[in-house]
């Protein structure tokens, strides 16, 4: 059996950086074609078949090379990954192999595909439309009851130059109208030389497809009428990439069975397989690792099904190794599904998640390891910090106790658990941990720590002692940042702090800016420049990147820095509310007190003088927060709309309110100057797909893109769908192809500049669910809307959070639309505020039954809606 191979995260020390998200995989052949070596030629020959039953090649100039990841198959991914929202990497993957084969499954089966097997020549046909046959004089002829699509096969014998002679008279055939002409391959391999050949008229479309093997020249053409079968053109392309000489399967390995697929290999040996197991288990290198299990698996029935899970498990250590998180975690959830009693399964997991940011799960997944061992104090320690970055820093204190009672001597714990306690204003106890790092953590040292021992000390009114922290911190990001070329951006965090801290203000600024620009939605960038701007004496500036902070989740300390920027910049009032917000994380802070004791003389002084406000009447902290970034009127911009409203629904009948829900919106945002505002009512599944290919169109290069859509929609095995009005969804597995994921709809936004908006409506009280048939055991529905977590710049509203339905009102709006009109028409509302204006009116109109929710964080600056002209 092989080994179980086990990843270890590697956690560092840090004040207050998120680890930063997984690049995302820019498209690049020379990339793709080194991850499709991890798969075997029928693996490739299988998702070419797949791309073409969607259509993927038909407008391309070159056909692909059966089993071969070329160009053409290069772009054919890339296009369906852009039409499906996807990122656009152009990557053959276990998971998109799996995706395309079930997606595509329906079309395949509704063609009721025959294979033809003569003596000469093997190709599977639709014959659910090739319904007639008859024998001529050039061989086996099929074609539709129309004979608007008809097919001839062909046979014959001959040399290259035959083959040739035949190619160039398909050519001619094709007349002026030749899309397509190319050889494919010379042969010269031992492999079979193919022609495609693509032309025609208005009137009539000419397919060809050759292949010569020896003396042996098989191939067929297809004719049909493009008006009347436009789709034929991707028939004709799965036609060709399964066409194979009879008995001369790809690349010359023999078929095994008469009922194997045109050009299948035959299965792998036991020795093959062993051989496989052996280097999924013991290889050193991640890609390694994933072809080997790759292969194993492969070998269906004839891999053990003890064997299953701990090879998936192999894989996904070696997707990890080879930074392919989402496709560790599909394979980490088959082996948990076959062996849901390992431990291991779940911490790697739980990595897996933790180095995509999602906290959540990863806490799920470590505290399910710990059930099942629970004196790991690794995995503890994995969920201490999985808390500690999610921001529940009690939890992630009581965990790296915990942790530490099994292992008091792990430095990085003590350092977590220092820095936990920093967030939590106990300076104290902070120390102590630090004291304990930075006597004796040796090489696990970071800038980090000396960075928070300063920061402690400063709290705790032994400031003078601090600078030398800073400057150690400085000297050791420095060195780290020069060792790495420039790319350690974690480092770069680390110094502008500690400058921050030192006083060095521009170089603190320096630093800040860049970290910012690559790590857009972390509080320590903010927090440096917060720093630096005060040490420079520009407080609005200052003022704002703490808030900034503070929004991103980021408190205690914090509040009380900004609370002596608020005092610098002679707001008292301010102050003194940050300063009650510390004391109340912190009673005991010393620096807090003071601060609040200076507030509370500036106010007296103003009052004395006649020009304060009564301390009876002072806003409290979060309306304080808002009076600083009142904004001046900007220019609108480019900003467009896609508004949809679905209510006719052939299925269940009409929904009463979405599509004038839909026209409010519209009418609203054109008053608010949206240059563009694309309104469409019950749009069918193409015509949904449509409005949005064209308004992603208008989206590139606009400032602002909003989407509001209302009507039904649904979550299935956590994604979310819109359903158009033409869906009936007999079956769970029918919303893959008739209903629009979300993810689509939010990747039509994605080329807007600065806000990127998606408002659902689709909260209703949902009648599919209750009426589909379950055709997958394992495939969870419900009746609404999951969470979602868009990326830093989008925001995605719901008109009602998980568990509530959107109520239609007694008026021709609903609550939520009423709300949102009114609101959006005020001027000068910071989006933030808006939603929650909406919110609050949504649920005072509904008495509580309803409760808008937004998901998604934004920069700093201030977006409005409705800027005072």
């Amino acid at each position: 059996m092989p080994r179980l191979r086990i990843i270890v995260a590697s956690f560092g020390v840090v004040l207050a950086l998120s680890l930063p998200a997984m690049a995302q995989t820019s498209a690049s052949l020379p990339s793709a074609q080194t991850a499709a070596t991890h798969f075997s030629q029928q693996q490739i020959a299988d998702l070419q078949a797949d791309l073409a039953w969607g259509g993927f090649f038909s407008d391309t100039g070159k056909p692909p090379a059966l089993g071969t990841f070329d160009q053409t198959t290069f772009e054919a991914i890339r296009g369906y990954e852009r039409r499906n929202g996807q990122p656009d990497t152009g990557m053959i993957s276990a998971a998109l192999i799996q995706e395309l084969h079930s997606r595509f499954g329906s079309l395949r089966a509704a063609a009721n595909l025959q294979n033809l097997g003569t003596d000469e020549i093997a190709l599977l046909y639709p014959g659910q439309i090739l319904t007639k046959s008859k024998k001529g004089a050039s061989g086996l002829e099929y074609s539709s009851a129309k004979r608007d699509v008809v097919v001839q096969f062909v046979s014959r014998t001959g040399d290259k130059s035959a083959f040739e002679s035949i190619f160039d008279l398909m050519k001619k055939t094709s007349g002026k109208g030749t899309k397509t002409a190319v050889m494919l391959s010379n042969g010269d391999d031992g492999g079979p030389a193919r022609f495609v050949v693509l032309g025609g008229t208005p009137t009539e479309t000419l397919y060809a497809s050759f292949i010569q093997k020896g003396t042996s020249i098989v191939g067929f053409f297809a004719s049909w009428n493009p008006k009347q079968r436009p789709s034929f053109i991707n028939m004709a392309v799965a036609m060709a990439l399964s066409l194979q000489p009879k008995g001369g399967a790809m690349s010359g390995t023999a078929t095994t069975s008469s009922q194997a697929s045109p050009g299948r290999a035959s299965s792998p040996t036991i020795a093959e397989i062993n051989a496989f197991l052996d280097t999924c288990a013991t290889a050193q290198n991640g890609a390694d690792v994933v072809k080997a299990c790759s292969n194993a698996l492969a070998a269906g029935d004839a891999l053990l099904p003890s064997n299953r899970p701990t090879v998936l498990f192999n894989r996904a250590v070696g997707y990890i190794e080879t930074s392919q998180i989402d496709l560790a975690i599909a394979d980490f959830d088959q082996a948990i599904s076959l062996a849901p009693d390992h431990a291991d399964y779940y911490t790697q997991r739980g990595n897996a998640y933790y180095a995509k940011q999602k906290y959540d799960q990863a806490i799920g997944d470590y505290s399910k390891a710990i059930e099942l061992k629970p004196d790991d104090a690794k995995v503890i320690g994995y969920r201490a910090n999985a808390f500690f970055y999610k921001g529940n820093n009690e939890q992630a204190l009581a965990d790296y106790t915990m942790a530490l009672r099994a292992d008091p001597n792990n430095a990085d714990l003590h350092a977590y658990r220092g820095a936990a306690a920093m967030r939590l204003a106990r300076a104290a106890d902070a120390l102590a941990d630090l004291d304990f790092v930075l006597s004796k953590g040796g090489s696990s040292i970071v800038a980090a720590d000396y960075i928070n021992h300063g920061v402690a000390l400063t709290a705790l009114g032994r400031g003078s002692e601090a600078p030398d922290d800073f400057r150690k911190a400085e000297a050791m990001a420095t060195a780290k940042i020069e060792a790495s070329g420039g790319k350690q951006t974690v480092d770069l965090g680390y110094r502008a702090l500690a400058r921050a801290y030192a006083g060095d203000s521009d170089g603190a600024l320096a630093d800040a800016d860049k970290y910012i620009a690559l790590n857009p939605t972390d509080t320590s960038g903010y927090h440096a420049r917060a720093i630096a701007y005060a040490g420079k004496k520009d407080y609005t500036r200052a003022i704002a990147d703490y808030s900034q902070a503070i929004s991103l989740g980021r408190t205690s300390f914090i509040l009380r820095e900004r609370g002596d920027t608020y005092l610098a910049a002679g707001l008292p009032d301010l102050a003194l509310a940050d300063y009650q917000a510390m004391l109340k994380l912190a009673p005991g802070d010393t620096l807090a007190m003071a601060g609040l004791e200076k507030a509370n003389q500036a106010l007296a002084a103003r009052q004395m003088a006649g020009a304060g406000t009564p301390l009876a009447n002072l806003p409290p902290p979060a309306a304080a927060q808002t009076q600083t970034s009142v904004p001046a009127p900007v220019a609108l911009g480019k900003r467009v709309a896609l508004v949809i409203g679905n209510g006719d629904y052939a299925k269940f009948g009409a929904l009463p309110n979405p599509k004038n829900d839909a026209a409010k919106i519209a009418e609203t945002l054109r008053k608010i100057g949206f240059s563009d505002v694309t309104l469409v009512d019950d749009v069918t599944n193409q015509q949904f797909n449509t409005a949005l290919h064209d308004f992603a169109d208008k989206a590139d290069g606009a400032d602002w893109a909003v989407i509001y859509y209302a009507g039904h929609g649904m979550e299935v095995s956590n994604t979310n769908y819109l359903i158009p009005v033409d869906a009936k969804l007999a079956s769970d597995r029918d919303v893959a192809f008739e209903t629009v994921p979300l993810d689509r709809v939010m990747a039509a936004i994605e080329g807007a500049k600065e806000m990127r908006l998606v408002i659902l409506d689709a909260c209703r009280d949902n009648p599919f669910a209750a009426n589909m048939a379950r055709k997958t055991a394992t495939r969870s529905v419900s009746r609404g809307l999951s969470r979602v977590e868009p990326d830093s710049g989008t925001l995605v509203v719901y008109a009602a959070k998980a568990g509530q339905v959107a109520q239609d009102g007694d008026g021709g709006n609903s609550p939520f639309v009423t709300a949102l009109s009114n609101d959006l028409l005020r001027p000068n509302v910071e989006i933030g505020k808006l939603f929650r204006l909406v919110r609050d009116d949504v649920v005072k109109a509904t008495n509580g039954q309803q409760e808008p929710f937004t998901y998604g964080s934004l920069p700093g600056e201030d977006f409005i809606f409705n800027p005072a002209k």
